[in-house]
């Protein structure tokens, strides 16, 4: 694929969110922002918020590897977002706020607060989800790891960690049969990325002088198993080698070939090819934190030295490390007193940052608790429309509204719902009425209320200012159940609505729901399918 030749969309729903999953995973290796763009444009129009969020997530990771330029980035970060928030699927939500604190430099925003909130609204979604046809494993071993990246780029190493475990048990999920090759990617970055979380901390534990907690967390951190180790593309084995020596030497083993200061020849020559030379500075300072151990500080100082050259600001704890390994062969001791006091400030300051961090996780967490008690009390746990509870509240102050005011009210009902039930099971009949749902909410404005009064009876409530004209909803409503791609459901499924509008002062909304329900009956009595509206 090029840019020059933008493939289709497939018309299977399903089968385009694997699509948008692997063409992710291609922007790691050949970014192609423009060609993500117009795919995700495919999605939109085909009405697939969860497949074009990926695919606007592809776009965004493309636009960083191709230094597209912090307006660039900042635009596909903010249209993922966007996306997502009118989706409305919190796991979408919160891949969006991770990757707005991982890959913007110049957001002028709470970065702490972005993944707070990210992590508590997947966890929470999690926890209380319902999830019959076991989609949702699809995103999120995605998500957590997302913010295992951001934590890391924080240097919360501790936090990145216990994304990475979440993001492990999630990887466990069952899935459909066509989307079983979606988290083989995020199974192979997970190897890597928990190898480098582990090296980053433990680097920095050895700077400030922790030797044998950073002992315990080398000999303790997460090697790829067989398969994991047979299932990573070449570079990527050679590159978790590297990492493995040095975890190794910190750990202190001693049945490593060679001895203190022996950098392994044949290893150092394979990652020539590596995208980062600092895979090459882990063998070094392995080598030199060997020779440290033993007590020979120059050898250490000039491996360390040979490391630094190939490091930069990707890893920052490693190399802080190898200038400190360098600089120990100094003479001048005041030097050193103060490079030892500057990495101990650095490492209190992180370790006030990381505690706060957990303080923001746990509040984050109580705020979901509070919203989640007042979801439950207004909320249609099936659909995530309004219920009858909120419905009786909005009602008594419609009632109250001055003479002029207007008011529009839909309402629809699924044609032969039970039929759906009968032949397809209860299971997709609950994803009917949650896509219907979807759809009326998708009708709705700020003011406007979605609302399952019951069953597959769902009522719209259009707040309509005086002097605005009115809209005739109801057609399109039917229109857009009539156009949705059912059978991504079930294969043969049909689904379509029936529905009565009415319009008239807001104070007589008791009269406009009941005459909205005689036009519902009408459209019943025409031939179901289709919308009656009056005027009033």
């Amino acid at each position: 694929m090029t840019s020059a030749t933008v493939p289709e969309l497939p018309r299977d729903r399903l089968t385009a969110r694997v699509m948008a999953h692997a063409l992710v995973e291609q922007m790691q290796v050949s970014p192609m922002p423009e060609v993500l763009g117009r795919l995700a444009e495919q999605a939109r129009s085909a009405g697939w918020p969860e497949v074009r969020v990926m695919l606007l997530h592809g776009q965004l990771i493309a636009r960083c590897l191709q230094n597209s330029g912090a307006r660039a980035i900042r635009q596909s970060a903010d249209a993922m977002l966007n996306a997502a928030q009118a989706g409305g699927d919190e796991i979408l939500i919160g891949l969006a706020l991770a990757s707005r604190a991982l890959f913007i430099d110049d957001l002028g925003e709470d970065v702490g607060g972005l993944l707070a909130q990210a992590v508590a609204m997947i966890d929470d979604t999690l926890e209380f989800a319902d999830d019959a046809l076991g989609l949702r494993a699809l995103e999120v071993p995605v998500v957590y790891v997302e913010c295992g990246q951001a934590f890391h780029r924080l240097g919360l190493w501790e936090i990145e960690e216990e994304m990475y475990v979440r993001a492990a048990a999630a990887l466990t999920a069952p899935l459909p049969p066509v989307a079983r090759s979606v988290p083989s990617f995020t199974r192979r970055a997970l190897v890597i990325n928990r190898l480098e979380s582990a090296l980053a901390l433990s680097s920095a534990m050895i700077e400030v002088g922790l030797r044998d907690p950073a002992a315990r967390v080398a000999a303790t951190s997460i090697r790829p198993t067989p398969s994991e180790r047979a299932d990573l593309p070449a570079m990527w084995a050679v590159e978790a080698l590297a990492l493995e020596r040095f975890l190794d030497v910190v750990a202190g083993r001693t049945d490593l070939a060679g001895g203190p200061g022996h950098v392994p020849a044949d290893l150092y020559d394979q990652l020539a090819p590596s995208t980062w030379p600092g895979y090459r500075a882990c063998l070094l300072l392995a080598a030199a934190i060997a020779c440290h151990d033993a007590g020979d500080v120059p050898s250490a100082a000039r491996l360390a030295g040979r490391a630094a050259g190939f490091l930069d600001d990707t890893k920052p704890s490693l190399t802080s490390l190898a200038l400190c390994l360098a600089a120990q062969d100094c003479r001048d001791r005041t030097a050193l007193r103060y490079a030892r006091h500057v990495a101990d400030q650095r490492w209190q300051s992180r370790l006030a940052v990381l505690g706060a961090m957990r303080s923001r996780l746990a509040a984050a967490r109580v705020l979901r608790q509070g919203e989640r008690l007042t979801r439950q009390a207004n909320v249609d746990a099936l659909t995530g429309l309004a219920n009858r509870h909120a419905e009786t509240a909005l009602l008594a102050r419609f009632r109250r509204r001055a003479p002029q005011e207007r008011l529009g009210v839909v309402v629809v009902d699924v044609d032969h719902f039970k039929q759906v039930n009968d032949t397809y099971g209860h299971l997709v009949g609950d994803e009917v009425l949650r896509a219907v749902g979807t759809l009326l909410q998708a009708a709705t404005r700020p003011g406007d209320l979605a609302i399952r009064r019951g069953g597959d009876e769902m009522v719209l409530l259009i707040d309509l200012p005086p002097g605005d004209d009115v809209p005739v909803l109801a057609d399109g409503i039917v229109r857009a159940v009539a156009l949705h791609h059912w059978e991504d459901l079930a294969p043969g499924l049909r689904v379509g609505v029936s529905a009565g509008q009415a319009v008239g002062p807001a104070r007589d909304v008791d009269r406009l729901i009941e005459d909205a329900d005689r036009n519902l009956y009408r459209a019943k009595d025409a031939g179901r399918g289709r919308a009656v509206a009056a005027a009033g």
